[in-house]
């Protein structure tokens, strides 16, 4: 057998291959806060307490809305191997530009637990953002803190 006839076989084997099947739910309400330390020339801190997280998720996508369209992301989860209920999210906020020192970004990666017999579940994550803010420039990092109150899907609309 040809080793040209080898791959071919592998690649065919991968490509008629089914996806994974996405294995952890974040759909729902998550009530908790997030703070943030900025630096604008000064250092200064923020929070937010309470603050509410809607997530909807269909197969790895999340659209997510935090404190009712004060801020809002889009992005993708990955599953955790060992745990189907365990997983990781990377989302970047509507409207992230892709320069630094101009415009506005923020990425945010967060674990997220679920516990779906009981509708509960844990987000815990950490962001770093620029932007105009107050008439002056900021960076900064956020850290969020959330447990899950509600399994239903709040519709949480996805960037424009």
């Amino acid at each position: 057998m040809s080793k040209l006839f080898r791959i071919v076989c592998v690649l065919g084997v991968f490509s008629t291959s089914a996806p994974a099947a996405h294995a952890f739910d974040a759909t729902g309400t998550w009530e908790g806060r997030f703070s943030c330390r900025h630096f604008d020339g000064a250092k200064f801190r923020f929070e937010m307490k309470p603050s509410t997280l809607r997530i909807s998720q269909s197969g790895s996508t999340l659209n997510v809305d935090l404190n009712d369209g004060g801020f809002r992301y889009h992005g993708q989860a990955i599953d955790d191997d060992k745990s189907p209920d365990k997983g990781e999210v990377l989302l970047a906020q509507c409207g992230t530009d892709d320069v630094a020192g101009t415009g506005f970004a923020e990425m945010l990666r967060a674990v997220v637990k679920t516990r779906p017999s009981k509708g509960t579940g844990s987000f815990r994550g950490v962001s770093i953002f620029e932007g105009d803010f107050g008439g002056g420039r900021q960076f900064g990092t956020c850290k969020y803190r959330f447990k899950r109150t509600s399994t239903a899907d709040p519709n949480a609309q996805s960037c424009p």
